[in-house]
């Protein structure tokens, strides 16, 4: 039986709040995966590039970042209570908007069209084990599989405890990260390189098809409000609010009129998210989650035009069962 002491529990929790936030910039400064392989009679160039957090090429990474965010999806806690060792298992899905030719138009600073409309979809399964002083270790990998074009090797991983909790009502904080990267023919896609070289449909001027990597990193902090009805107790809403800080890269394995460009580009930058949502409780057990999430992203479209905000909105679902 652990024995609680209030000042212990609250020293620790701010320890492994300090020690979330050294590992996933630890995490982040780890250098993104590039592709590999030449391409017979391609010679290679290219060069690494920072570009501004507001440049089209970077949107294009906040925003797919932000697709994978670990926030939100606060599954109301079970009816026993916070366990030490407890497990649950969930799968979480959320939908990728498609983006508009003007969206995709991020290549060369907003002048070429990129193939970002691959998976209509993200799902991945979410674990979640009991730790002590009612911290709850989240993780949730996106399984390597290659759909819809892509193929990735990205982990979130998180850690969540309740700050104050009363009868109806509880806040909590959740700290996150990611790491890993997205491989795909996102600059030279089987449609581009079909087309002449330069021609509005090619404007990369790619002779095959690329292998480019986007590295996706990201770190965050987010803070949770839950409210139970007492009219309605398996009906908890909740609303969510988070800042992240994305390290972002994007290398590029293309096969071009000029030979194999391998132009890596990368970026950092905040980011502010926000989710409003509802569980419902199934059985003592389950649960079933829906939150619609928005995060405000900025940027110039073109070194003429003004900073837009140009956010990702979409809606999220977890079901979650607890084992043990």
């Amino acid at each position: 039986m652990f024995g609680f002491n209030k000042s212990k529990a609250m020293g620790t929790f701010a320890v492994v709040v300090g020690v979330t936030s050294v590992l996933t910039a630890t995490a982040m400064a780890q250098n993104g995966g590039s592709a590999s392989g030449a391409i017979p009679g391609i010679t290679p160039f290219g060069k690494n590039y920072h570009v501004s957090f507001d440049r089209p090429e970077a949107w294009g990474l906040k925003y797919f970042s932000s697709t994978s965010l670990l926030s939100g999806l606060q599954p109301p806690e079970a009816a026993e209570g916070h366990r030490i060792g407890s497990v649950s298992v969930g799968f979480e899905t959320g939908w990728l908007p498609t983006l508009d030719t003007g969206q995709e138009r991020i290549g060369f600073n907003g002048k070429a069209v990129q193939d970002l409309n691959k998976a209509p979809v993200l799902a991945r399964p979410v674990f979640r084990v009991g730790l002590p002083w009612k911290l709850t270790l989240v993780a949730a990998p996106l399984p390597p599989f290659h759909l819809f074009g892509v193929t990735a090797h990205l982990l979130a991983f998180g850690l969540e405890r309740p700050i104050l909790e009363r009868e109806r009502w509880t806040l909590s904080w959740r700290g996150y990260g990611q790491v890993g990267s997205v491989k795909g023919s996102f600059s030279c896609s089987d449609t581009a390189w079909t087309f002449a070289p330069g021609s509005p449909e090619n404007a990369t001027s790619c002779v095959g098809r690329s292998s480019d990597v986007a590295t996706l990193r990201y770190a965050g902090n987010e803070i949770q409000f839950a409210y139970k009805i007492p009219s309605m107790p398996k009906l908890v809403p909740h609303v969510a609010a988070g800042g992240n800080f994305m390290d972002s890269a994007y290398q590029t394995h293309a096969p071009v009129v000029r030979g194999l460009d391998e132009t890596r580009l990368w970026t950092r930058g905040a980011t502010f998210s926000g989710t409003a949502g509802v569980s419902y409780l199934l059985t003592k057990r389950a649960a079933f989650t829906v939150d619609a999430f928005y995060s405000p992203l900025w940027v110039n479209r073109s070194p003429t035009s003004p900073r837009t905000n140009d956010g990702l909105f979409n809606v999220r679902a977890l079901l979650t069962y607890t084992l043990r």
